[in-house]
C-alpha cells in the first residue's frame, strides 16, 4: 500500500517549486490533494501536469495572504472531504532587497513578508483546525527555512525573510503546545533548492525537498513541536 493512501492533504503554493514537487510525490503515494496557488493560469498548468484526470487532485486559486482566503479554503475542504489530515503551509515569499540589516530596509517589505510567511499560516491553521480535528492523525506542517533558525538571527542579509521564518517557527511551537495530542505540528526546512525563491545557484532540487516532506508527514503522530529536514530533526 502507498504511504499516503486515502490521506486528505491541502498544500499551499502548489503551482511551482517545492509545492509542485511535493504534490506530485504525495499523489504518487496515494494522497488526495487540494492544491492552492494565487495565479490561476499557472495553477491550471500545474493541475494538468500533476493529474490530468482530476480524480485525486483539485485546485483552488486563492491568495493565502488575503484575509478572506482561510474561510474560502475551509469551505472547500468541508465540501470535498468534511475533514482534513494534513495542512501543508508551503506558500512563502523572499522579497528582501537589502543586505544591510533589519533597520536599513523598507518597513513595507517586512509587513509583506510577515503577511505571507506568518499571518497566512496562522489564519489557515485557525480556520482549518475544526476540519483537522475530524481528520485521521491530523498534522500541520509549516514550511520554514534554515535561514530562520536561532543561529541565523545575528546575520544581516535577507533580514525580513529570516525574521518571518523565525516567527513561523515560534508559531509552530505555540500551536504544538496548545494542540498536543490533538494535532501534530512541526516545522519543515526544504533546504536551499533551485526555485524562483531559492534561485539558480541553489545546490538542491525541489524533488529532494519533496522526499523530505514525505518523510515528515509519515512520521509517528506523536512527533510534534520539532524542526525537520531530510527526515532528520534539526535545531530551531
Amino acid at each position: 500500500m502507498n504511504a499516503l493512501s486515502g490521506r486528505r492533504i491541502l498544500i499551499t503554493g502548489v503551482s511551482r517549486g517545492v509545492g509542485l514537487e511535493t504534490a506530485r510525490l504525495f499523489l504518487a503515494e496515494g494522497a488526495e490533494v487540494l492544491g492552492v496557488a494565487r495565479d490561476p493560469d499557472r495553477l491550471e498548468l500545474a493541475r494538468r501536469e500533476l493529474d490530468a484526470s482530476g480524480s485525486r487532485l483539485r485546485v483552488l486559486a486563492a491568495d493565502v495572504g488575503e484575509k478572506g482566503a482561510p474561510a474560502e479554503l475551509a469551505r472547500a475542504v468541508e465540501e470535498r472531504w468534511g475533514a482534513l489530515d494534513v495542512l501543508f503551509n508551503n506558500a512563502g515569499v523572499q522579497i528582501d532587497g537589502t543586505t544591510r540589516g533589519i533597520t536599513a530596509g523598507d518597513e513595507a517589505v517586512l509587513e509583506a513578508a510577515m503577511a505571507t510567511n506568518l499571518m497566512a499560516p496562522y489564519r489557515l491553521c485557525r480556520a482549518l483546525l475544526p476540519a483537522l480535528e475530524r481528520g485521521r492523525e491530523p498534522r500541520i506542517v509549516n514550511v520554514s527555512s534554515g535561514a530562520g533558525n536561532l543561529a541565523s538571527m545575528q546575520l544581516t542579509d535577507i533580514p525580513t525573510y529570516r525574521l518571518s521564518k523565525w516567527a513561523l517557527n515560534g508559531l509552530t511551537l505555540l500551536l504544538a503546545g496548545e494542540l498536543r495530542g490533538r494535532v501534530s505540528v512541526n516545522a519543515f526546512d526544504p533546504g536551499w533548492v533551485k526555485t524562483d525563491l531559492g534561485g539558480p545557484r541553489a545546490p538542491g532540487s525541489p524533488t529532494e525537498s519533496a522526499r523530505g516532506a514525505l518523510a515528515l508527514v509519515t512520521l509517528p503522530f506523536a512527533e510534534s513541536a520539532k524542526f525537520w529536514k531530510d527526515g532528520a530533526e534539526i535545531p530551531f
